[in-house]
């Protein structure tokens, strides 16, 4: 675990007993604050980027509201986010802490509101929404409508202590022991393969273990900040549900980073086929979306469009086996074959591109 991740577990972890402290009505204030104070703490840019952009968006809200041009608003602040995100993929001056997580919670309120489903919440509420710590590193990409219900729901419940921290627990499990050990025996595993001396295999044998090792560190992150959002007395959106069990890559890019793939589906997808009338151009915009977020690249770029033609071709067989008089396949097959097929895919994008890209 990183000094910063560590950091950030402390203090969601001594949030726990201040907060019940506090009156319930600053709950959310004080944890804004205390979250500000430990993002500057790691990276005063970040802080001040995060407070400055959020403010952004809510007078962008103000000026639309009031001019009338919110196409010309939305467009401007969407543009000024999205380049200050993709500067944190390829810039190294500064630490940029979780850009990735609160840029794309800033689009998800300037797209819900430019599109008439939530007025302007006011500048207070932008920021106890952004400034909320065990989401900051980790995710989910929480939706500001259900933070807004989860705090006035919120009590405190024993049980959901219990529950959190149990959570907590299982999550740094997953991620500090599982994960980690896969990461650091990737190269002993795969030289114990029986394709040592075969480049191509070698790389897809790697990246069967990076996938497994993403899995278990990804989603014990995710589980550690959704055990402290509930040790705090909130529930928020899960991140991951059993992906590796999937039938079929649609069905795995439902149940892997639901919160992203939600928003890319939300904000990208459906915005793109709308306007295109073509469902390939919009799985294709949204698996560069996701590709993007990750990392700027010639390879993630080729990497979005695997995924894409993995998607694409799935549902052309889900057509075909719908077809009258074709057979169907025995459920008990496609939970068995469904998984092999998903994994198989997903980590043959590694070799194939750097096939591509001729770096064998």
């Amino acid at each position: 675990m990183t000094p910063e991740l560590l950091l950030m577990l402390l203090a969601s972890l001594a949030l726990v007993p201040l907060t019940r402290l506090v009156p319930a009505g600053w709950f959310a204030d004080v944890v804004a604050v205390a979250t500000a104070c430990t993002i500057f703490a790691l990276s005063p840019f970040s802080a001040i980027w995060l407070v400055g952009s959020s403010s952004m968006i809510w007078a962008a809200m103000m000026v639309g509201d009031r001019t009338g041009k919110r196409d010309l608003v939305m467009a401007f602040c969407a543009v000024i986010s999205i380049a200050a995100l993709l500067l944190s993929r390829t810039e190294s001056v500064f630490l940029w802490v979780g850009a990735a997580y609160f840029t794309l919670r800033n689009l998800h309120l300037l797209f819900d509101w430019w599109m008439g489903r939530l007025e302007n919440p006011g500048l207070r509420r932008i920021l106890r929404y952004q400034l909320f710590l065990p989401v900051i590193v980790a995710g989910p990409i929480h939706r500001f409508q259900n933070f807004e219900r989860q705090l006035a729901r919120r009590r405190a419940d024993p049980s959901e202590l219990a529950s959190g921290a149990e959570r907590v627990l299982l999550g740094l499990a997953q991620a500090l022991l599982l994960g980690n050990w896969i990461v650091k025996n990737i190269d002993r595993l795969v030289e114990q393969s029986t394709y040592p001396t075969n480049p191509f295999m070698a790389q897809w044998c790697a990246s069967i273990l990076d996938w497994a090792a993403l899995y278990f560190i990804f989603a014990g992150f995710s589980s550690i900040a959704l055990g402290l959002s509930l040790m705090l007395g909130l529930r928020l959106e899960e991140n991951f549900n059993r992906p590796y069990l999937a039938r079929n890559l649609i069905d795995f890019w439902s149940r892997w980073h639901i919160t992203l793939s939600q928003w890319c589906r939300d904000y990208v997808f459906q915005p793109v086929t709308a306007v295109t009338r073509s469902p390939v151009l919009g799985v294709f915009a949204a698996m560069v979306a996701i590709g993007a977020w990750h990392e700027v690249s010639a390879y993630y770029f080729l990497w979005a469009g695997w995924q894409a033609l993995g998607l694409i071709l799935t549902r052309l067989v889900q057509k075909f086996l719908s077809r009258p008089g074709v057979p169907k396949m025995p459920d008990a097959l496609l939970r068995a074959s469904g998984p092999l097929v998903v994994l198989g895919w997903l980590s043959l994008a590694r070799p194939v591109i750097t096939l591509l890209l001729g770096n064998f």
